[in-house]
């Protein structure tokens, strides 16, 4: 579904509330309808979650709150130290999730997801539940449209002009789709994404609960070893809402003014090589090998953006065609971490993030609507950002960040024999706008929620 928009909403009557989500219940999306025999008749898709403050709103009592993980209950803006969202990407400079202003992060409760195949459909989709808010007992804070961007061989691209959404994790126990190639790592542990289930080490760690006394319907689960408590997080996820907005004349502008240092037989040539570097993949999604500086052709099988199936550690592991500091490459290290590539395997496993973002463009700019799915935000979303995109030790570095999602990385150091070359003066190309964390409740969980006595 290429379109889609986001609400933000602000629970004013609870009561009110509780009932529009029972009425709301039946249209939520599952996992049901995205089966095989289904999927060709959905033109929209409708999903939601919940901020603790949220929860808090709907009537949770204070004792299954402090069930849910700390970062989930202090939220986004209060972990920006962590985040590295300081100067221009600062809380108190965000359009929403921050510490300011109508749609501060105390003041969002629910995020409501409306996905189509055509904008018409979303449009549809978004009146009608619009029509529904206010008798609802639930306030518009922000609203985000999204389309997806596609090339001319239907893939999906970003603003920069990389394809995009290439390296997804795939999750034990789930069907694989046809183009989904491997990446090296293998099946992830479904734990990693699904709360309730076995992860990546080999535990199953106790999803968030609610008193039993408050499940009178008997919606949720009981705990095995504390029957007085229902487990309210099984088969849920959290969510991390990110609005990244790109400047994308900056980043052309850049490439430009830094061409002398890159390798081509034209300057768009130069241009394309340079960018890949700072990316870690050809804009066409084909990785960097060392020693090939031409971006290859797709009738070569690798210019589909499909292959994903690579390492580091044997071929690559001084950075000779993708270097260490290079976005790709933080993100997802694969094999190439110390001390060895099974070990760096290992603790890959341990960091994967579903994304499903989607490109926007709106009055404010361009940029994109990140969205990470992970059961464990601490371990998986904020790890990644603190420890491998924005640590300028990372793979031995001296003082180099993530040279796209960081707020400046100052210089990218690219290994070149005879003599390295070093792209300085690497400027913001991305600023953040606004964000959240989300618990996305399974249905049980939901119906749970909206037969709350208080």
């Amino acid at each position: 579904m290429d379109a889609a928009c986001f609400l933000l909403l602000k629970i004013e009557d609870p009561s009110r509330a509780r009932t529009w989500l029972r009425e709301t219940l039946p249209e939520v999306t599952t996992a049901a309808d995205k089966s095989s025999e289904q999927l060709s008749r959905w033109k929209t898709s409708l999903n939601l979650a919940l901020t603790s403050e949220g929860l808090k709103a709907l009537g949770l009592p204070a004792e299954a709150l402090e069930t849910f993980p700390t970062e989930f209950r202090e939220g986004m803006s209060s972990r920006a130290d962590i985040l590295g969202d300081s100067d221009e990407n600062a809380p108190e400079r965000w359009e929403f999730g921050g510490t300011s202003g109508p749609a501060s992060q105390d003041e969002i409760h629910l995020l409501l997801m409306l996905y189509g195949t055509t904008e018409a459909e979303v449009s549809s989709l978004a009146d009608a539940q619009r029509s529904r808010l206010a008798e609802g007992g639930l306030r518009e804070l922000a609203f985000q449209r999204t389309a997806r961007i596609r090339d001319d061989k239907g893939g999906v691209v970003e603003h920069f002009g990389f394809r995009d959404g290439i390296s997804q994790p795939r999750i034990e126990g789930f069907r694989e789709a046809k183009h989904e190639a491997p990446d090296g790592v293998g099946a992830i542990k479904m734990g990693e994404f699904l709360l309730g289930y076995e992860n990546e080490y080999a535990e199953v760690p106790d999803p968030p609960v609610a008193p039993a006394a408050l499940d009178v319907e008997g919606v949720l689960a009981a705990q095995e070893h504390r029957p007085d408590w229902k487990e309210l997080g099984r088969n849920g996820s959290y969510l991390v809402v990110r609005k990244l907005q790109q400047d994308v004349d900056g980043f052309h502008h850049f490439l430009e003014a830094h061409k002398s240092l890159a390798v081509g037989e034209t300057d768009e040539h130069k241009k394309q090589w340079l960018a890949a570097k700072l990316m870690g993949r050809w804009p066409n999604g084909a990785p960097l090998r060392p020693g090939e500086d031409v971006p290859p052709h797709r009738s070569s099988g690798r210019g589909n953006g499909h292959d994903n199936n690579f390492g580091f550690n044997e071929k690559d592991q001084d950075g000779y065609g993708c270097p260490v500091a290079s976005h790709v490459r933080r993100a997802n290290p694969r094999d190439a971490l110390p001390p060895n590539a099974q070990m760096s395997l290992q603790a890959t496993r341990r960091h994967r993030i579903l994304r499903r973002g989607i490109t926007y463009s709106d009055e404010s700019g361009k940029g994109m609507f990140f969205i990470a799915v992970n059961a464990n935000i601490a371990r998986q979303f904020e790890f990644l950002q603190q420890t491998w995109l924005n640590n300028g030790k990372f793979g031995g570095r001296y003082d180099e960040r993530d040279p796209l999602m960081t707020h400046g990385a100052g210089r990218l150091t690219l290994p070149r024999q005879p003599l390295r070359r070093c792209v300085e003066g690497i400027e913001r190309f991305v600023t953040m706008k606004g964000g959240g964390y989300f618990f996305l409740p399974s249905i049980r969980a939901l119906d749970f929620l909206a037969r709350l006595p208080y």
